[in-house]
């Protein structure tokens, strides 16, 4: 690739760059604007492009959506699009730059393909994310079952259990106990406990914790002797689930170490034979 090839792509980048930041400031003023991504949400929103956009951007909809309490405004997903656009073509556009002060065109292939990857990476961290949120909740929750078990033991009733476990772990993060806080709240403004705890199985989109919202929906009516041992059969299945996660994760860390190893035992032969190699 030549040198002036470079320098046409980059100035191209920085004046289509400087456009779409003209209309963002146009239309958010200064002090609202984000350089690094308004300027593409301003090219991202526009209908024709838009229609296009939105059938491949279901993904991260959906994960984001996930990550958010089970909804995901059009205003958020184009944000995250836009900054994941921004991230690659601002990297293209470095590439660039620095082809052009080192006089090596070839440095921006490698900016177009780093400019590919770094979206690519965005949507796989996202996934990460979500099935990071999933593990934390599945975790944690035969510790909740089993609080639960006991009070439940000791006499309360499945309202005030639920309601005291979310109280003492309320500097807790894991979204488990913010969507059982949240179920709580709608309780206590008159939302049904059936109606209260689908909702929170549905926020939290996680099969276990639907199925710990049926549960205890289901036998709580019955009450009596029917609810405790559904409760401790439940809380037994997830603690299974919670040993079958740690066991993976274990398995994976090991995986892990596999490949750092290799390279050590590489570098410690070449380190070992070098010398012997040039003693011959």
């Amino acid at each position: 690739m030549s040198a002036w090839l470079a320098s046409l792509a980059c100035a191209g980048l920085s004046a289509t760059y400087a456009a779409l930041f003209a209309i963002a400031l146009k239309k958010r003023g200064k002090r609202n604007i984000r350089w690094q991504s308004d300027p593409f949400a301003v090219l991202l929103t526009q209908p024709g492009l838009w229609r296009k956009v939105r059938p491949l951007a279901e993904k991260p909809r959906i994960s984001l959506a996930l990550l958010n309490g089970g909804s995901c405004s059009r205003e958020r997903l184009v944000d995250w699009l836009a900054e994941t656009v921004g991230y690659g073509y601002f990297a293209i556009t470095a590439m660039g730059l620095l082809a052009i002060v080192t006089d090596t065109p070839g440095l921006l292939v490698l900016g177009v393909l780093l400019g590919v990857c770094l979206p690519l990476l965005r949507a796989k961290e996202l996934t990460g994310q979500v099935a990071q949120r999933r593990r934390n909740i599945v975790m944690e929750l035969p510790e909740l079952l089993s609080k639960l078990l006991l009070m439940v033991n000791a006499g309360e009733n499945v309202m005030r259990a639920l309601a005291k476990a979310a109280e003492q772990k309320r500097n807790d993060d894991n979204p488990l106990y913010a969507e059982l806080r949240a179920a709580i709240e709608s309780m206590k403004r008159g939302e049904s406990l059936s109606a209260a705890l689908e909702e929170m199985g549905r926020r939290c989109a996680v099969p276990e914790v639907k199925l710990f919202a049926t549960t205890v929906w289901i036998n709580s009516r019955r009450g009596g002797d029917a609810f405790v041992p559904a409760l401790k059969e439940l809380t037994r299945q997830m603690w299974e689930k919670r040993k079958a996660i740690a066991r993976t994760l274990g398995e994976q860390a090991s995986s892990r170490l596999a490949f750092p190893l290799t390279i050590v035992f590489l570098l410690i032969m070449v380190l070992v034979g070098t010398p012997a190699v040039f003693m011959m």
